[in-house]
């Protein structure tokens, strides 16, 4: 026999015992009402437990269900015929109704009591169904010899109140009732769902407790005044109501399954013992009273239907809300509400080098998956009260505890580095970097502390791979913060227009005219900041056009002064950053300046810096060749290091070469240096090209690097940088 065989004859063993303890019990449970001499069932439970047998066990409760309600039957009734009888009218009808509702709504029909589907179960199950048990009740009747043990008026062919009042019975059954069976049989079939329902029921319950109580108190003193066997003229089934409201906001409140269930039992328990009140004890106040409860029971699922499906549709914004939707994991938002309930821990900004650029060259979905990967490789090495979460940027920020901080992002840092990630077959090749403070909440800023980790994750490349603050954020978090004051210092001095000009010499070593090169300071307050301190972080933040505009109109203006009093100025050289150049319309605007203040475009050389993303630049490549038509002669500035190499040269007219001082200061001592100048001299030579030897500080190198062919030399030798109004 298969194992799913096997798996199916359990089920159906199973539910053949509970059904076999059930279903006389709740034959016998069912509540009774005296009333015109006649004896009629006001809920028949079996009923309810039936259909309560299927939502549970599906198909595998057909045959259980037959042979249980055929020998509770059996044992009421003694006759063959009329037990057999009233289990087909019973079930059939029923089990017709599943169909039909496994028809409309599909397969998992059964796998959720509570909302889906809640209409057309109330319509097939709970309405259809017992319709069509009456008729067949009805229909049987003509055959069958009455009973008179059996109470109601199952078998009659007339419509009037009492076959009303069987009907409805059937109805509050399926309605309701099924509730009070399914739990107490789910948990004995599977115990581990009476868990789940626990911890449910006490997860509704976190933070409710005080409420929870007055309301359990509320409900308990109603019950018992109106279950009490004392009477009294106001105190009657006109209370009910009251227990009514009680569950509406119960339901509102705690978890809906549970208290449900409660409702389920309060009824049968008002249904046994508070009965006796009616008045007249007569059939329109039993059917009265029987139809108040269905439309309570309809009212109240759904009452939960609808609040529970608004709780879980907030559940999902919460969700969204702290997930990212591209990425799809946990964002900064989850952190801040994580940081609420541990407001202290270790911040770390995992920073992924080349990930923009490698997104730029395979798309946005390589990006995503690659995150994904890394953030879901993060988690497997996360203790208790930590998390990774994913920003916008390229970067992830993990939220760590405890001590040993570094040597454990040393070892995340080396795990991810031996991750192989792979995007349509090809190795995606990044490196990783932690920074990595101390974060509290009554100290720290989560946003400036995160701010000033991405900047120190990056430096982190150079320092090992992790970059640690102290326990005050006090190492390292100076220089960062530093940064960033500088930044503002040079923006307030580009909007204040607030530079001085120097220049230093460059000075002919045969025969040529000397002239200058234009050095910038920025002023802030009584300082001066150099160039090697603000130019990274001008270019870094693209504020290299603003500033090389700022520069070159100073420049003019000086030009222009100088012409205006006659005094002849010199030639001067302007730098232009790289990032400049790729500016639309630079190269007309200087144009347009020059013209403006009448100044002759022989007066000035621009020196540029190129690059690895500006080589194959068009706009770079016009705007030069915009200069140069118009009179400018260029130089390209720190040739033989970065990208200014032999090729650029060769397609690119320059009028000037500067070698950089790397190959000038040990040209003495390393004959591979002097190789380079001689090449350099001789390639510019042949383009007819001249050269500029930066750094010279002695005699020594001057003479030898007038031997090797260069042309014109600047450095401490030639003199120090003076202020631009102090040139003769």
């Amino acid at each position: 026999m298969s194992e799913r065989c096997v798996n199916l004859l359990k089920k159906k063993l199973t539910a053949f015992g509970l059904l076999i303890f059930f279903t006389p019990l709740a034959h016998f449970l069912s509540p009774l009402y005296l009333v015109a001499d006649r004896t009629v069932y006001l809920c028949y439970l079996p009923y309810g437990l039936a259909i309560a047998a299927i939502y549970i066990f599906g198909r595998s409760a057909v045959v259980p269900l037959y042979l249980a309600f055929f020998i509770t039957f059996q044992l009421c009734f003694s006759l063959f015929s009329l037990a057999a009888a009233l289990a087909f009218a019973f079930l059939t009808p029923l089990f017709v109704s599943c169909w039909l509702i496994r028809r409309w709504s599909g397969r998992r029909w059964r796998y959720n009591l509570g909302n889906q589907g809640l209409g057309v179960r109330l319509l097939l199950l709970n309405t259809l169904a017992p319709v069509l048990t009456m008729l067949l009740l009805a229909a049987l009747g003509q055959k069958l010899p009455v009973i008179p043990e059996m109470p109601g008026s199952y078998f009659t062919g007339r419509l009037d109140m009492f076959s009303i009042l069987s009907l409805q019975n059937l109805m509050l059954s399926a309605t309701l009732f099924t509730i009070l069976f399914y739990f107490p049989l789910r948990m004995l079939a599977a115990p581990r769902s009476g868990f789940t329902f626990c911890r449910r029921a006490r997860h509704a319950l976190y933070g409710n407790c005080l409420s929870a109580l007055w309301w359990g108190c509320l409900l308990a003193a109603l019950m018992l005044l109106l279950c009490f066997p004392v009477r009294h003229m106001l105190i009657s089934s006109y209370l009910v109501p009251l227990v009514f409201v009680i569950f509406t906001y119960g339901i509102m409140r705690f978890t809906s399954r549970s208290v449900l269930w409660l409702w389920a039992l309060c009824c049968l328990l008002l249904m046994h013992f508070n009965l006796d009140v009616l008045p007249l004890k007569s059939i329109f106040s039993a059917t009265f009273l029987s139809s108040a409860f269905i439309a309570f029971t309809i009212s109240l699922l759904y009452i939960a239907a609808g609040y529970w499906k608004s709780r879980r549709l907030q559940r999902i914004a919460l969700n969204l809300a702290v997930t990212d939707p591209v990425v799809q994991r946990l964002n900064l938002r989850a952190l801040q509400k994580k940081l609420k309930q541990h407001p202290s821990g270790t911040l770390c900004y995992l920073y992924l080098h080349q990930l923009k650029f490698l997104g730029c060259h395979y798309g946005l979905m390589m990006k995503t998956y690659t995150k994904r990967c890394i953030i879901d490789e993060i988690g497997t090495q996360l203790r208790e009260n930590e998390g990774v979460y994913q920003i916008t940027c390229d970067g992830v920020i993990v939220l760590l505890q405890g001590e040993g901080i570094g040597e454990r992002l040393s070892q995340l840092r080396t795990r991810l580095k031996q991750q192989q990630i792979f995007w349509h077959n090809q190795l995606i090749d990044i490196d990783y970097a932690f920074a990595a403070g101390k974060f509290t909440r009554e100290n720290s800023n989560l946003y400036r502390l995160a701010g000033q980790l991405n900047y120190l994750a990056e430096q982190a490349l150079m320092l090992g791979g992790v970059a640690l603050l102290d326990k005050d954020n006090s190492r390292l978090l100076g220089h960062v913060s530093d940064q960033v004051l500088l930044l503002q210092k040079i923006k307030q001095a580009l909007t204040g227009q607030d530079i001085v000009l120097f220049a230093q010499p460059i000075v002919p070593c045969k025969q040529g005219c000397l002239y200058y090169e234009v050095l910038t300071r920025l002023r802030s307050a009584d300082e001066l900041i150099m160039p090697d301190r603000f130019i990274p972080l001008i270019a870094e933040f693209r504020l290299s056009a603003q500033f090389d505009r700022l520069v070159v109109k100073e420049t003019v203006a000086f030009i222009h002064q100088r012409q205006r009093v006659n005094n002849p100025p010199p030639r001067l050289a302007i730098n232009l950053l790289p990032m400049t150049l790729t500016e639309p319309g630079v190269a007309e605007e200087i144009i347009a300046l020059f013209q403006r203040f009448s100044v002759s475009s022989e007066a000035v050389i621009f020196e540029v810096t190129e690059q690895q993303g500006l080589i194959n630049n068009l706009q770079v490549n016009n705007a030069i060749a915009t200069l140069r038509q118009a009179g400018f002669r260029i130089a390209i500035d720190d040739f033989g290091t970065g990208f200014a190499n032999y090729e650029r040269v060769k397609h690119l007219s320059a009028d000037i070469i500067k070698i950089d001082g790397l190959f000038v200061k040990n040209s003495l001592d390393d004959n591979i240096d002097r190789i380079i100048i001689k090449s350099i001299c001789a390639i510019a030579q042949e383009k007819r090209v001249s050269v500029v030897a930066e750094y010279v500080e002695t005699e020594a190198q001057k003479a030898l690097l007038t031997e090797l062919g260069v042309d014109y030399i600047q450095g401490w030798l030639t003199g120090q940088p003076a202020p631009l109004l102090s040139l003769p």
